[in-house]
């Protein structure tokens, strides 16, 4: 099937709908719901979370048995480095999905703004469907998803469509399916009124975004890496369109992690109190909050946040190829990879894996090096999913060096075609080098970069 001969979206003209066709509209729209915004979202003790205790394993989880639960976890196969904590346990597979059309020919995205508790600045631009299944499931007793009737459904034109990891280091083997689906012209026009807030913004535009600080959320950063590269140069150069998710089968085996499950309350260096904290206030919390006075399916919940103990940071080094840039990125496999290691950019701090001393040290020298060699060095900071955790923000660097440089140790060169394809095809790369992936294609926008 061919995606530009089927979308149909031809006839849509840009007056007839809601676009914004500027990083600075959807900045300012974002920013006017930001301060007009009126939930709140309090401190609650984990004991006093409504809906929420303590199960006979010694976890903590929701009465429904659905949504997610927080578990703790061992991890002895390094003997040098034994790591125990807690983690966010979520089986169910959400949905991510972004609505496309082409308007005068031109590809837009149909965004929405989405409050999420942990969102340091409370709203971000957000794909147009973003939920877990016991949200669209209305597991909650609230109002249903807009949209997700077409988010799932197998019988629409996709252009990328894949099962995506999250963060290993605070989640146990957790995925969502990303996808993109593009409309015909009734579609289009019909779906933008259902969905409460949306707005059509020209692809170009949200790729651009990506390098700006704390605007698009980490669900759309997501999505949007998957956005083929071949449309960015011409729309018209896109392949076949496809359903059904475009992964590789890759099921828990023999070379992913294989933590060890025990109580909370049996985690020698965590202790249980109003939240749980490392005893040394080290790495991150797990904190209770109440949500109230927004909009969103219910009126208000409680649930528990994961909240990291500073920013992260994650630095991809991108040098000239034979068959275009290269990407310094690295296989590693954290606490939660169950699905086998994820490929991550080389550098990459701030979470528990990540703390012996000396090895931080070399990874900083080594970091600061190839940064000194770039003739550019794009930088933004972003934040996490703002769904599971509270103040999760890491800086993003993209470093283009002028020349092939040499080898680095740890870390390995790929050309950017490579990392693209396993992207695609989903469920290999680390949610951070997904985030790096967008930023590239964003830098190929504004033509700070050649593919």
């Amino acid at each position: 099937m061919n995606a530009h001969a089927t979308g149909g979206t031809h006839g849509i003209n840009k007056s007839s709908t809601q676009v914004m066709g500027t990083i600075r509209e959807l900045r300012s729209e974002c920013l006017r719901r930001r301060r007009s915004l009126i939930a709140r979202v309090l401190p609650v003790p984990l004991a006093d979370l409504r809906s929420w205790s303590m199960t006979e394993d010694g976890a903590l989880a929701h009465e429904t048995g659905r949504f997610f639960r927080v578990i703790g976890a061992r991890d002895l196969s390094d003997p040098n480095q034994p790591l125990e904590q807690p983690l966010i346990e979520q089986r169910e597979v959400g949905m991510l999905c972004l609505f496309v059309a082409q308007f005068d020919g031109e590809f837009h995205g149909l965004i929405t703004f989405k409050f999420e508790p942990g969102t340091p600045d409370g709203i971000e631009v957000a794909p147009t469907v973003q939920a877990t299944r016991s949200n669209y499931e209305a597991a909650h007793g609230g109002k249903r998803v807009p949209a997700a009737e077409i988010a799932l459904s197998e019988e629409v034109c996709t252009l990328a469509d894949g099962v995506q990891r999250e963060q290993e280091s605070w989640f146990l083997g957790k995925v969502n399916r990303n996808r993109i689906i593009l409309l015909d012209v009734k579609e289009a026009v019909d779906i933008a009124r259902t969905v409460p807030g949306s707005r059509w913004v020209p692809i170009p535009v949200l790729l651009a975004a990506a390098l700006e600080s704390r605007l698009l959320n980490m669900d759309l950063r997501s999505v949007l890496s998957m956005w083929p590269l071949e449309a960015i140069a011409s729309p018209n150069a896109l392949g076949s369109a496809r359903s059904g998710p475009r992964q590789d089968g890759r099921q828990p085996g023999p070379t992913g992690s294989k933590p060890e499950r025990v109580p909370l309350d049996q985690l020698s260096h965590w202790q249980m109190a109003e939240s749980i904290e490392h005893r040394q206030r080290r790495f991150f919390s797990v904190v209770g909050c109440r949500v109230e006075g927004q909009g969103r399916e219910v009126a208000s919940w409680d649930q528990p946040l994961l909240a990291p103990a500073g920013m992260g940071q994650c630095t991809l080094l991108i040098r000239p190829g034979l068959d275009g840039p290269e990407l310094l990125v690295a296989e590693r496999l954290r606490i939660g990879s169950v699905r086998g290691p994820s490929l991550e950019a080389r550098f990459q701090r701030g979470d528990i894996a990540d703390h012996a001393t000396e090895s931080r040290r070399r990874s900083m020298i080594a970091e600061s090096s190839g940064l000194l060699r770039c003739r550019e060095v794009h930088s933004a900071v972003h934040t996490e999913e703002g769904g599971r955790f509270r103040g999760a923000i890491a800086t993003y660097q993209l470093g283009l060096l002028t020349d092939a440089d040499g080898e680095q140790p740890g870390g390995r060169w790929m050309a950017l075609k490579e990392v693209e394809a396993l992207d695609q095809r989903g469920d290999r790369l680390s949610v951070e080098l997904r985030t790096c992936l967008t930023m590239i294609k964003g830098l190929i926008m504004i033509g700070s970069l050649e593919p």
